[in-house]
């Protein structure tokens, strides 16, 4: 197997058209990479280049005038050329001295012909050439794949890959994990070593063209970051195409490495299970933290549940679902344990940073989540439950019984006041707890009952009026607005609103009872729809 897969201007020169050929300037460029041959006659380059072309000219349009020629130069030095070769004599006597110390002055191989060349024979050859390196960087490809599928059968077959891609390349190579201890393969100092580390954390390689790097990505996550760095020439476009192939490689093992974890992990569904429960004291919780993460002291901790159609525990989708969930939310901060019951995901998340931001993290990982399952048909509806944050970790069943409350209220309450947070369920948690004592109806029946008869009976909008008006705080201008009604309108249904609630409605206590019953009537009313649906 060979690496020599790019063309250069060097080895062109070793071509039998070149062997009466002279480079007269820009020696130090003679390692730039061929893509392309091309022969320009015309002094206006515009958008006629990608870059790496090598450029065949017999000067015909660049005779009797230096100006020209020199701003044709420029052009094909700002196009990125590789380089160019005239045929001196017919249109061109000699080069000017200014186009030779600007060729030198940016490296930019300039070669000469002092006798007639066939230039369809040149590009005849060098396209042949190119084709040649084209399908030998195909199979060069094939081969580095094949090793590494090889590889990724072994045990613990990182670090093998990594070599394996130093070997190759003959370049440095750094992993930088998300978590875990970064790696570096090199013939550089220790010293040379760091100060690469140090410039690939500040994340400014944008301006570095002998450095490559990819992203390693699982589940829509970048887990960690690898790069390739070159010490004299730029990064080839084998060596990239080398490169992203290593990283789905070193992906497809990490991912198996999260998912043969995870299966481990729900052995111990048991335990977490009687946690929930509340049979674990503080003690027995720590230690069996302690066991996980060594020196882990928490600081607050939730539970999490996620909706799902089926939760087998034997079925692939739950092992990625909580491959996803650990991955989005240990990079917020959290260490996560999982189980799962009937059809619930269940989540403790256990808080290694500050307390006092935990629900901006929380909300930041369900935004992640949310876009990762966008666009899988399985998860068009995410439903999340979030219990209370709690301090002891032997009270995670408070949590739990919460997180489930917001799960059932979420499904009960008009969208406008959805929430994940069963913290910002706000009086709809009263009003949950009223229904499971059976006074909601009673309830509503004493504050809304004539409103609700008379909308029934007229077709109306008397409710809906009620609503907006307590909404606004009694605002008769804002009202009117929201409801794109004018002004005669409103004071005509709020007149009959206080017939049938009494003139007295907008006072402190009274107001406070009539907005809890329309809470509640829209809660059962959800409810009812839900179930008939």
């Amino acid at each position: 197997m060979s690496l020599d897969v790019k063309l250069t201007v060097q080895e062109i020169l070793e071509n039998r058209s070149f062997k009466d050929a002279e480079v007269i300037a820009g020696k130090a460029g003679l390692h730039r990479t061929v893509k392309w041959i091309h022969i320009m006659e015309v002094t206006g380059i515009d958008e006629l280049l990608n870059g790496d072309e090598l450029i065949l000219s017999t000067g015909i349009g660049l005779r009797e005038n230096n100006e020209i020629f020199l701003s044709f130069f420029k052009q094909l030095i700002d196009s990125g050329a590789a380089g160019i070769c005239i045929e001196l004599g017919t249109y061109i006597p000699n080069i000017p001295e200014e186009i030779i110390e600007l060729a030198n002055l940016h490296d930019f191989p300039l070669i000469v012909f002092y006798q007639k060349v066939r230039f369809v024979d040149i590009t005849q050859d060098l396209h042949t050439v190119l084709i040649k390196k084209h399908y030998q960087m195909i199979s060069d490809l094939e081969y580095f794949s094949h090793q590494l599928n090889q590889l990724l059968l072994t045990s613990h077959p990182e670090h093998k890959i990594l070599k394996f891609l130093h070997e190759h390349l003959k370049l440095s190579v750094v992993l930088l994990p998300n978590q875990g201890e970064t790696q570096i393969l090199s013939k550089k100092s220790p010293r040379e070593q760091k100060k690469i580390l140090q410039l690939l954390k500040e994340k400014n390689i944008h301006c570095h063209n002998n450095i490559a790097h990819q992203a390693i990505q699982a589940l829509n996550q970048i887990l960690a970051d690898i790069y390739i760095i070159s010490d004299l020439e730029c990064i080839t476009e084998y060596e990239s195409l080398i490169l992203d192939r290593t990283a789905t490689a070193l992906a497809q093992n990490t991912l198996r490495d999260l998912y043969i974890e995870e299966r481990r992990k729900a052995k111990e569904t048991e335990w977490i299970q009687q946690w929930l429960d509340g049979i674990h004291s503080e003690e027995q919780v720590n230690r069996y933290l302690t066991e996980i993460e060594p020196h882990f002291e928490a600081n607050g901790c939730l539970v999490l549940l996620f909706k799902i159609n089926q939760a087998e525990e034997e079925n692939s989708d739950i092992t990625l679902l909580k491959i996803l969930f650990r991955s989005v939310f240990q990079s917020q901060g959290f260490l996560l344990l999982s189980t799962n019951r009937k059809n619930q995901l269940i989540f403790i998340l256990l808080n290694k940073r500050k307390n006092t931001d935990w629900k901006h993290r929380m909300e930041a990982g369900i935004k992640q989540i949310q876009k990762a399952l966008d666009e899988d048909p399985k998860f068009t509806q995410l439903t999340f439950g979030i219990g209370r944050f709690i301090k002891k970790l032997s009270d995670m069943k408070v949590s739990y019984r919460t997180a489930q409350e917001a799960l059932i209220i979420q499904e009960r309450i008009p969208n406008d006041c959805f929430s994940n947070f069963y913290e910002d369920l706000y009086i709809f948690r009263l009003v949950a707890i009223a229904n499971n004592h059976g006074a909601l109806d009673d309830f509503i029946d004493d504050y809304l009952a004539p409103v609700l008869k008379y909308d029934q009976q007229n077709n109306g909008k008397l409710l809906e009026t009620l609503k907006v008006y307590l909404k606004c705080y009694g605002s008769k201008k804002e009202t009117a607005a929201n409801l794109f009604i004018v002004r005669q309108t409103l004071y005509q249904r709020l007149q009959k609103l206080a017939e049938l609630l009494g003139e007295d409605f907008m006072e402190s206590y009274k107001r406070q009872a009539i907005e809890f019953a329309i809470n509640a009537y829209e809660y059962l009313s959800t409810s009812k729809n839900n179930r008939n649906s």
